[in-house]
């Protein structure tokens, strides 16, 4: 499948930013910013809350959050307000008037909204729906993700990674006597392993300490167009971050791009947060395939590299926007 270039989704961005009158001063044409907007919606769902607080919840300084803050506290509709003991920082507060300017945002902004989605059957609502919420999920993790690095792997890894993958086993009761993956003798040669033609395994890096891995192999005992996704392990301290799915999707394109058909792996129900990531990237529930050496893991998925469904249905990919090829 083509990806989509980032030139077009900054350009309906854009689009969106000018339907939605993001652009320079707030809708209401009422002398509200964007910013003091958000700060009010903010305050109304949280109450009480520092300048600080505000910044980080809007990602923004802390000093553009102050001026907002001023302004509002100015047109009378934020009051500080005690937030604890003498030593602490005041809390800010909507009031009575930032309440009724609040319903006013967001009856103005709900009416904007509703009469674009009015325009909508009701499939394409869902999915416009589900696709901001994925695209806002990409960005978080891009922004959690700031400062790891994903790699490939080498031979000065090999001790970090097998501590990993031993770690995180004990952790969730996989042993090697059970017949878990932890018992490999790859385990304590992760870069030479995974260096043969069509293999590949990526490491997680952040501030020169390796916090995690997973790769990508021919299926043992398998006619070699089957791939297997493999040692997957991240530290605890690394996750939450979108990091094993940003590894899951690196393997994916080594996959395709080494004229794989299909990429099979096996886990177990122990690891759910693993199952539903698999599962939410596309995997399907299979029987067991090739010679893993790991039967005690229940769980075995696959998915195939196949056309898209949109390419089926004679769609086209989005194009950019311009030449630039971003």
């Amino acid at each position: 499948m083509e990806k989509v270039t980032s030139c077009f989704i900054r350009k309906i961005s854009r689009d969106l930013a000018r339907e939605l009158r993001l652009v320079g001063s707030y809708a209401d044409q009422k002398g509200l910013t964007v910013a003091e907007a958000y700060v009010l919606i903010e305050l109304g769902e949280h109450g009480t809350l520092s300048v600080q607080q505000v910044a980080q919840l809007l990602l923004i300084d802390a000093a553009d959050a102050s001026r907002a803050v001023q302004s509002l506290i100015l047109q009378k509709l934020a009051v500080l307000v005690p937030e604890g003991p003498p030593d602490r920082a005041k809390g800010v507060a909507l009031t009575e008037a930032g309440h009724r300017r609040l319903a006013e945002v967001h009856g103005e902004m709900d009416s904007l909204v509703r009469a674009g989605l009015d325009q909508l059957t009701p499939g394409e609502q869902k999915a416009v729906a589900d696709g901001l919420m994925t695209y806002a999920r990409g960005l978080r993790y891009s922004r959690l993700q700031e400062g790891f690095v994903i790699r490939p792997v080498r031979p000065a890894d090999n001790a970090a990674v097998a501590e990993i993958i031993r770690s995180v086993s004990q952790e969730h009761g996989l042993t090697a006597e059970a017949g878990y993956a932890v018992g490999d003798a790859a385990v304590d040669a992760v870069s030479q392993a995974y260096a043969a033609d069509g293999a590949c395994y990526w490491v997680v890096e952040h501030q020169g300490r390796v916090l995690g891995g997973g790769g990508v192999a021919p299926l043992a005992g398998c006619d070699g167009s089957i791939c297997e996704l493999q040692k997957m392990y991240l530290l605890a301290e690394c996750r939450g971050r979108g990091l094993g799915r940003r590894l899951v999707l690196t393997a994916l394109e080594f996959a395709r791009s080494h004229g794989y058909r299909a990429c099979y792996l096996e886990t177990t129900g122990i690891l759910q947060q693993a199952a539903r990531l698999y599962e939410s990237l596309g995997f399907e529930r299979c029987t067991a395939q090739g010679d893993t050496g790991h039967s005690v893991c229940e769980l075995r998925y696959i998915m195939h590299f196949t056309t898209q469904a949109s390419s089926a249905r004679g769609e086209h990919p989005p194009q950019p926007c311009c030449g630039c090829g971003a």
